[in-house]
């Protein structure tokens, strides 16, 4: 027999009986299945069913656009760029206004050229 101590209790007896209670209380089968609910397996079965639906979506919609990227033009691929291009010619003009003392007509005017070089280089 296994060696264990029981704090708490007075006696050995008073433990057995203690655990027959808490077998009584709790019931052998499924807690979730006594109020209709599916069970924990079910339901990861169930999710796992979901995530495998959604892939083979997610395949399909990949495989219905894959192509649409080709009609871009090249300035479209990588706007990044373009926003890098306009930064730096602001940035530029604002330094030219600066030297030249163009006072607040010339700074207002720095982002419309801006907006203007970048209509004509792109």
């Amino acid at each position: 027999m296994t060696d264990f101590r029981a704090r708490g209790f007075d006696s050995p007896a008073q433990l057995r009986e203690h655990l027959a209670e808490l077998d009584e209380e709790s019931p052998a089968d499924d807690p979730g299945m006594a109020n209709g609910d599916p069970s924990a397996e079910q339901q990861i079965a169930a999710l796992r069913r979901e995530v495998a639906d959604l892939r083979r979506r997610l395949t399909a919609i990949r495989g219905e656009t894959e192509g649409l990227d080709a009609g871009r033009p090249r300035g479209e691929l990588h706007p990044w760029l373009r926003i890098a291009a306009t930064v730096a010619t602001t940035y530029l003009l604002g330094r030219l206004v600066q030297r030249l003392r163009l006072g607040a007509p010339g700074a207002a005017a720095v982002p419309m050229i801006a907006t203007q070089l970048d209509r004509r280089i792109w």
